[in-house]
């Protein structure tokens, strides 16, 4: 019996052994589960693609030295100064695959010295610091521009909160990567003291890879609705007239015509009706102050008997027939205004007797956005029926332009989506060209447009060149098209002859020449000027534009 019980006992030990062992690997597991994330890129030195302003250098691991500067102030050693130009780019090698789980930038804004927030913040992911993955593009929450005392912001992404971009791992919460990058542009100055990438060392439980996001342009085609180059006719109010658009004047813009007038070739196969104000500005239409009655008053004159369509319809009708093609239809895309927050008197949209009250502060954000949303019903069933009765024969009624050149709160944004819908439900194409520092730029897929132009700005606001290369490669990284810019100053002014010009080489330096989307904004005559004119220097610019459009220009020298 002692023997047989010796047996058991010693069975029954090596049982309890083997229990105790199997638990603390587990704990050991459990332990490693649940490691504590940590700055990964503490004291840590990294690249930057430009150094800062000489007056605010970099002191080699100035971002990363854990010192913030709680007062604000600019001068102090701690922040790190970039003036204009490139985007700039921070990348951290963390010597090894960690899992991220955040990361968060420190930047202020002193309106008064110059200095601004940035209107976005990216960050990205990278096995091999070549080949990167987007995690995400922050928008500041903050306004810019705005005058004021030093304020701070952190641009944040967080894992848990705000996903991890992976496809077939939805609930991923840390995301693979040995290389981390952080890019922002700076306005003018833009400061900022510290970048933290929160993580831990290997693949931890709930990490993915982040796909390689190639940057690539938008092509023209199918989400375009085939249109290649979408040029921009502005036929709101003017007091000039410039708003009313006849046969005549519009002939060169969708054929390219001789030093006589006549069509030699097709030129534009899109064209965008837009309006921003209302007669003897009584309303802007982009910004949400232009009310029922002039929305009334621009479908009445864009649809008039002899109205701007009816102009278009029949100067591709006129440019078939001299071209030998009169099968050709010009591609159409017609406006939706913005319905804003500032009117509490719209106009009784729904025929209940009751003006839409749009400003939120009165009725109540969901009251406001309601009321917004029947006022886009509104518009967009007026503008069905019109087209339907009108018969054009050479048009074609492509799609619907957004005319807000940014998306504002998350009411906007469900604006948008709801708007999107209602475009999509007729079967046509959603675009949109915000502006370059437009909030929500890069967001245009999620907000439902089909296609997005992006602007450069830089014809405008007296930017340095490098501006194109810094927009064309944001339109690349949100796989935009690019907006062409030049107005009519180009025919007088040297300066912004050059620009125009730029423009032009840009699209050979830059690749955006051949079959990328397009949308061409030209004051309200530019072009039609400089294809009348009997000066070479100034006809030349129209046919350049030609060469451009065809594939055929070489660069000129501003």
């Amino acid at each position: 019996m002692s023997k047989k019980w010796n047996q058991g006992r010693k069975l029954l030990l090596l049982g309890l052994a083997a229990i105790t062992f199997v638990m603390s690997i587990s704990i050991v597991q459990a332990d490693q589960d649940h490691v504590e994330p940590r700055n990964l890129v503490a004291g840590l030195s990294y690249t930057l693609s430009d150094p800062p302003y000489e007056n605010y250098p970099d002191s080699e691991r100035e971002l990363t030295d854990g010192i913030y500067d709680a007062s604000l102030t600019f001068y102090d050693p701690a922040w790190q100064g970039h003036l204009r130009g490139k985007t700039r780019e921070v990348v951290f090698d963390l010597g090894e695959l960690k899992s991220i789980s955040g990361i968060k930038a420190h930047f202020m804004q002193h309106s008064e010295v110059g200095i601004f927030y940035p209107n976005t913040v990216s960050m990205y992911v990278s096995m091999d610091g070549e080949k990167w993955g987007t995690l995400a593009h922050v928008n500041t929450k903050l306004p810019i521009w705005e005058s004021g005392p030093a304020t701070e912001q952190y641009y944040n992404w967080d894992g848990v909160t705000d996903g991890v971009p992976a496809k077939g791992h939805p609930k991923a919460t840390t995301a693979q990567a040995r290389y981390v990058k952080v890019t922002f542009i700076a306005g003018t100055f833009a400061f900022l003291d510290e970048i933290e990438v929160w993580g831990v060392d290997g693949k931890a439980k709930g990490s993915a890879k982040i796909p390689v996001d190639e940057p690539a342009y938008a092509l023209a085609g199918k989400a375009s609705g085939g249109i290649d180059n979408l040029m921009l006719l502005y036929n709101g109010w003017y007091e000039n007239g410039d708003g009313d658009w006849t046969k005549e004047n519009i002939m060169p813009y969708i054929s390219y015509v001789d030093e006589k007038g006549k069509p030699q070739d097709w030129l534009y196969d899109g064209v965008l009706y837009l309006g921003l104000w209302y007669k003897d500005w009584g309303g802007n239409y982009g910004t949400g102050t232009a009310n029922l009655t002039a929305w009334q008053w621009y479908l009445d004159k864009t649809f008039a008997p002899e109205g701007d369509l009816k102009q278009l319809n029949d100067a591709t009708k006129e440019a078939g027939l001299k071209l030998g093609d009169q099968k050709h239809k010009t591609k159409v895309v017609l406006m939706i205004p913005h319905p804003g927050k500032e009117l509490s008197d719209f106009g009784d949209v729904d025929g209940d007797g009751v003006s839409e009250n749009m400003v939120s502060q009165e009725v109540g954000e969901e009251a406001a956005l309601a009321n917004r949303k029947k006022a886009v019903d509104w518009y967009m069933n007026e503008l069905r029926t019109r087209w339907e009765a009108s018969g054009y024969s050479h048009l074609e009624l492509t799609g619907m332009y957004w005319l807000a050149e940014h998306a504002g709160d998350s009411y906007d944004k469900q604006l948008i989506r709801y708007t999107s819908d209602l475009v999509h439900d007729e079967k046509k194409h959603f675009f949109w060209i915000p502006n370059f520092f437009g909030n929500q730029n890069y967001a245009w897929e999620e907000l439902g447009f089909d296609i997005a132009a992006l602007q450069p700005n830089h014809f405008f606001d007296e930017t340095p060149v490098e501006r194109l290369e810094t927009s064309t490669g944001l339109s690349q990284q949100y796989h935009m098209g690019v907006e062409m810019e030049f107005d009519e100053r180009m025919i007088d002014d040297p300066a912004f002859r050059a620009r125009y010009i730029e423009y032009l080489n840009g699209g050979i330096d830059y690749g955006y020449m051949g079959d990328i989307f397009k949308a061409y904004y030209q004051g309200n005559t530019a072009l039609l000027d400089s294809s009348r004119s009997e000066d070479p220097a100034v006809r030349q610019l129209y046919d350049w534009m030609y060469q451009f459009i065809k594939g055929t220009y070489m660069k000129q020298t501003p």
